[in-house]
């Protein structure tokens, strides 16, 4: 395979160690992005990158600057990008100059939209893309690759209830486009239909203990003929601790008198960004006060 591209999402660049984490999770999560650098570098393509490059919208100094340094030691790399949810202040898409997103497109280590995404030519080989950011629904366009950070699942429902495109009912919606890459489930998969491929390559990092059996990866794509290439990203064996989930779930049950009195529209089993979504889709909530909730989220 010549690739033209790498497909990656969900990158959760951020500061702090999760719960499940018992190794240098710093060091683990910088290596990941080198490696990834690297491969983009080697082929001399471009890095797709299908939304929530951070795990949240403002990012200390530090991580900006560590983060740019590593961008700046591969010569003339291209990051694309599209904003997930949770690179964006509130949620909000109109807020995304006030977040570290932001200034890492100011700054051009990443690059979002614009002419260049109309004008890609890699081996003689000229692709368009078109970007739906979070919050932004997919719509025709003669591009030929679509990018979106939208829940899609690869079959059925993972969980009763749960508001989710599916794969194929995508490619089927839109069959202009080639390609499409999407983000924000963390599960990786790929979906073919006719001559379409759906590639939702899941998280760069294992950050919760029901990931111990991820397997983190990018993918090579060959435009020509629409093909893919899985890459392992390196990870280190046992260093995921399971030991929080029983405290979790004695926790859990000292509060299950409150959730029981919840509406029994929202799963339990959901996360609390889940649950406010979904009531926010079938409650009428005015916008300042999503803001203010999705702030206080923050």
């Amino acid at each position: 395979m010549t690739p033209d591209a790498i497909l990656t999402a969900d990158w959760h660049i951020r500061a702090d160690v999760p719960q499940c984490r018992i190794d240098d999770f710093e060091m683990s999560m910088w290596n990941k992005v080198k490696f990834i650098c690297d491969l983009a570098d080697k082929h001399d393509v471009p890095i797709l990158l299908a939304g929530d490059l951070g795990h949240r919208s403002q990012w200390p100094n530090w991580l900006i600057e560590k983060f740019m340094s590593i961008i700046d030691e591969v010569d003339e790399i291209e990051i694309m990008s599209i904003p997930g949810q949770h690179d964006l202040p509130e949620h909000n898409l109109e807020m995304v100059s006030r977040s570290a997103y932001g200034i890492l497109i100011r700054s051009k280590h990443i690059y979002e939209d614009g002419d260049a995404y109309d004008n890609i030519v890699i081996r003689d080989y000229k692709y368009g893309i078109s970007h739906f950011p979070y919050g932004v629904e997919i719509k025709k366009t003669k591009r030929l690759i679509a990018m979106t950070h939208q829940m899609v699942i690869e079959d059925k429902p993972e969980w009763p209830g749960q508001i989710a495109n599916s794969a194929k009912s995508l490619l089927k919606k839109f069959p202009g486009y080639k390609l499409i890459l999407s983000g924000d489930n963390h599960k990786p998969f790929v979906v073919k239909y006719k001559d379409q491929i759906l590639v939702n390559p899941g998280s760069m990092m294992r950050s919760t203990a029901d990931q111990i059996n991820h397997r983190p990866r990018v993918y090579l794509w060959e435009a020509k003929t629409n093909a893919i290439e899985a890459v392992y990203l390196p990870i280190i064996k046992g260093v995921i601790d399971r030991s929080h989930i029983e405290t979790k779930k004695e926790k859990d049950a000292r509060i299950e008198a409150y959730t029981k009195r919840l509406s029994e529209r929202y799963e339990i089993g959901l996360s609390f960004e889940a649950n406010l979504e979904a009531h926010f889709k079938t409650n009428r909530t005015r916008k300042p006060v999503k803001d203010r909730i999705w702030e206080a989220c923050e």
